[in-house]
């Protein structure tokens, strides 16, 4: 198969939708420029459809397809760990978080536990800082994916594929608003599931499915067919970093405050979960076939796109291409908004610009979607992977903020207040979330647990009840709420 004809017929596909995706955006521009709550969570009036869709886009990004692809090729099995954390814990969110989540109208999870738990806008400020960081990290894991995409199929350097990427993403986000986002994704996913599905009915049917997979992986490397090779203290970090930073996932938190009323933010969520599971573990199965192929490639992440390149004609990859490349858009649109919201009004807004009418910080918002969109291509060139990329983000904000949350809602009054102390809480936030991203990011650390998100919740957890308990104890605490 020609990688020059495939090339050609992805730029024609892209030609006839990306101006579509452009139109759709300026047909909802002025709807989303009506107010500050419009542009970052869609005023409250996202139905159900809207929901599910701007969940799934998000959470079905070029991660779940080529990373989880590469990480089944690197690790076979092992990856169903972090399945079942971060997929699982989509499931656990939407059954007990989503329905509460989606009676507010908060604009983001800090404002959240400053207005509803902690009452401490220095504890808001701190969260907004910290957890715009992973949301630049995940949107250069959507740019790590597809730089590989397009090197691996279309003979593009990866480095202008990056870029390529990401400055479209960042041009879309600044079009757009939450309203052009959850309606491109709409199209994106619809899109993503019919040409997702076909893709791995193919690679299955050229494999004689899983049975298939499992005969030829045992003969060749019989380890990837176990999940019990990785050592205990790696599968447990890869369970509960997505475990852990998900429930703190700010994009998730801004679409059930999008939603138009809980039962909707709860049953979005639910069947987004349910596609996930399967998505993923079809992507862990199509790289481990990749592997029964062809062992010997120079990176794991080229597993998904050397499958495309080798199995499917040239329209039907270009298709795939096109669905990737338009799952980049969406997510890193995405989550550069989620980024820009968190400083924005969780920072900015609260100790600089408190008069700020909304046509101002719309204004201020498009204009750090560039500063963050330039940050994320740096982070692209920072990690060895897609989802090292996108661990780092999730160990940082479930290191951090994962026990303060919890345990703050779990420990509430009838009167709505938590035993759970602002000081205790912003330590954690410092401590716990700052531990976990040195332990995550370099690797003679990493060893030692796994990962960060270990030490990080560890230290958390102490930090949270250990100084909630001393200040109670000492009579220097208020009950917060």
């Amino acid at each position: 198969m020609s990688i020059t004809q495939v090339g050609i017929i992805a730029l024609w596909i892209l030609a006839f939708l990306i101006p579509i995706q452009l139109i759709i955006g300026a047909l909802v521009a002025r709807k989303s420029s009506q107010s500050a709550s419009h542009y970052f969570i869609s005023g409250k009036q996202l139905p159900l459809l809207l929901v599910f869709f701007a969940d799934f886009a998000t959470v079905m990004g070029v991660g779940n397809f080529i990373g989880y692809a590469g990480k089944g090729y690197e690790i076979g099995l092992n990856q169903f760990w972090m399945l079942a954390g971060e997929q699982g814990s989509k499931l656990i969110f939407a059954i007990f978080l989503a329905g509460m989540i989606g009676r507010y109208a908060y604009t983001t999870i800090n404002e959240f536990l400053e207005k509803e738990l902690f009452h401490d806008k220095w504890l808001r400020a701190i969260g907004g800082i910290m957890m715009t960081l992973p949301m630049i990290c995940w949107t250069g894991a959507q740019a790590i994916g597809i730089g590989t995409l397009l090197s691996v199929v279309m003979g593009i350097d990866p480095v202008s594929g990056i870029w390529v990427a990401s400055l479209t993403a960042i041009l879309y986000t600044v079009m757009g608003g939450m309203w052009a986002i959850v309606w491109t994704d709409l199209l994106q996913g619809l899109i993503r599931i019919v040409v997702g599905a076909i893709f791995f009915v193919v690679v299955y049917m050229s494999v004689d499915g899983i049975g298939g997979i499992k005969t030829a992986v045992t003969a060749i490397k019989p380890e990837l067919w176990s999940m019990q090779t990785i050592g205990f203290g790696a599968a447990l970090s890869l369970f509960l970093t997505p475990l852990c930073g998900q429930f703190t996932f700010q994009a998730w938190w801004q679409r059930c405050f999008s939603a138009k009323d809980a039962k909707t933010a709860q049953r979005g969520f639910f069947w987004t979960a349910i596609f996930a599971v399967f998505m993923c573990s079809a992507s862990i199965f199509v790289g481990m076939a990749a592997y029964t192929m062809n062992p010997n490639l120079p990176r794991p992440d080229m597993a998904f796109s050397w499958l495309l390149n080798t199995w499917l004609d040239p329209v039907m990859a270009a298709l795939l291409i096109v669905t990737i490349i338009g799952a980049d858009m969406t997510v890193s649109a995405g989550l550069l908004n989620s980024g820009v919201t968190l400083l924005l009004m969780d920072v900015i807004k609260p100790f600089f610009k408190p008069a700020a009418t909304d046509a101002e910080l719309i204004k201020m918002g498009r204009w750090l979607t560039f500063i963050l969109g330039v940050g994320a291509v740096g982070v692209a060139f920072s990690f060895p992977s897609v989802l090292s990329a996108a661990l780092f983000g999730l160990a940082v904000t479930g290191g951090g903020l994962f026990m303060p949350l919890v345990l703050g809602l779990l420990l509430r009054d009838k009167n709505g207040g938590t035993y759970i102390t602002q000081t205790a809480a912003k330590a954690s936030l410092v401590l716990g979330g700052g531990t976990a991203a040195v332990f995550q990011y370099v690797p003679q650390l990493a060893k030692i647990f796994g990962g960060g998100i270990i030490p990080g919740i560890l230290l958390s957890a102490v930090i949270t009840m250990g100084l909630s308990y001393y200040e109670h104890a000492s009579g220097k605490a208020r009950i917060t709420g």
